[in-house]
């Protein structure tokens, strides 16, 4: 937290800012929360990457560089935005590295790392009292639970369980009660109820909910209200609507569309889905193809919960292979990153329509898996 005395040096750095266009907050964009907003991008390089978002400009401007380990595929970070964790997919098995994060220039600076308590790390989340840390590993199938220490470095895992195969995500309800773990190998959702004092998870009943057979569910996203969940299926192509109970924290499926346009299925060409997300006012949702290389764009019945297709986007083709999308705080950008083009582009959300409208695109490190806007701590 802020101190509220300002010191000489603070001021004169501030004075910097202004005056030689030094490095510090004062130059730094505000996106509409109050914060400065820093954008990470990591992916299959070992470097993190920091970025300044201008939201009302939608640009993006580089600010810092961290070492991230061999590959740090995925990012999540405390409550308080003052720790990073990053996974890296190394052998025999995944491991997850803690930063603590400079709140002028993003930059991270190494805690310590851990097992992620499987092979094949894919996925990690922090639960939302920012104690524990949960890990999906998709080549060994296990999910595990990290304590986080109040220096934010991460402890070994205290529970590790094997929900199915390959699982693909590792995500909390927002009460933190709750555990859900995409198996795209089995074709099913786990659910778990989690013990925020043990950090211990218990399967919930049911223990499961299944998709279609060879649909390969990966991640989920809920409404704002969570009332209903939204899955994104890798393998077949689809999304599938479910209702949620939130106080038993258990889905249920109602609906399955296609995220593919007719004329791409008969093709036969190979695609993969990736991410899926839902705007702040739950009227839009979003969800990456790779294969046919864009994002399709859905209206959400406030009643039903079920999607309605409104259309795809890929910039004019400067989407290529979107691994990654999210959204920024203001809900008015979406931020893309193309594995196979190296860059991250940003697009203006119609407040509307849920349309989208390139403004700009920026250069990053090779391999681009992950990018999210944080308020800086």
């Amino acid at each position: 937290m802020a101190s509220a005395f300002t010191s000489p040096l603070t001021l004169l750095a501030a004075a910097c800012a202004i005056v030689i266009g030094c490095s510090s907050r004062a130059d730094v964009a505000e996106g509409g929360s109050g914060h400065a907003q820093f954008v990470y991008v990591s992916g299959y390089s070992p470097t993190i990457s920091c970025f300044t978002l201008d939201a009302a400009a939608g640009t993006l401007t580089p600010l810092s560089t961290s070492p991230g380990g061999k590959n740090p595929s995925f990012l999540a970070w405390s409550p308080n935005h003052r720790f990073v964790y990053a996974l890296n997919e190394s052998d025999p098995t995944g491991r997850i590295l803690s930063f603590s994060v400079n709140p002028e220039t993003g930059a991270l600076t190494k805690l310590n790392d851990e097992t992620a308590g499987g092979k094949g790390t894919c996925h990690l989340s922090v639960h939302p009292s920012g104690k524990w840390l949960a890990t999906a590993n998709y080549g060994s199938g296990h999910v595990a639970i990290l304590p986080i220490k109040d220096d934010g470095s991460l402890g070994a895992p205290v529970d590790v369980e094997l929900p199915g195969k390959n699982a693909h995500e590792a995500l909390w309800d927002d009460s933190g009660a709750y555990l859900f773990v995409p198996c795209l190998g089995s074709d099913w959702i786990a659910q778990y109820r989690f013990d925020a004092k043990t950090g211990m998870l218990t399967p919930n009943q049911p223990a499961s909910v299944s998709t279609d057979k060879g649909a390969g569910p990966r991640h989920l996203a809920f409404n704002p209200k969570r009332t209903f969940a939204y899955g994104i299926n890798e393998l077949n192509g689809s999304l599938t609507t479910y209702t949620y109970d939130a106080a038993r924290g258990t889905l249920a499926p109602i609906d399955v569309v296609t995220t593919l346009p007719a004329e791409f299925k008969a093709s036969g060409k190979r695609n993969n889905t990736a991410e899926i997300a839902v705007v702040g006012s739950g009227k839009f949702l979003y969800a990456s193809n790779r294969g046919h290389d864009s994002l399709v764009i859905y209206r959400l019945d406030p009643v039903s919960g079920k999607p309605t297709f409104i259309a795809y986007e890929n910039g004019g083709g400067d989407v290529k292979e979107p691994r990654h999308f999210s959204i920024d705080p203001s809900q008015s950008l979406v931020l893309v990153a193309s594995q196979r083009a190296d860059h991250v582009t940003l697009y203006r959300i119609d407040q509307e329509q849920g349309t989208l409208t390139k403004v700009s695109t920026v250069t990053v490190p090779p391999g681009p898996s992950f990018v999210a806007t944080m308020s800086a701590p």
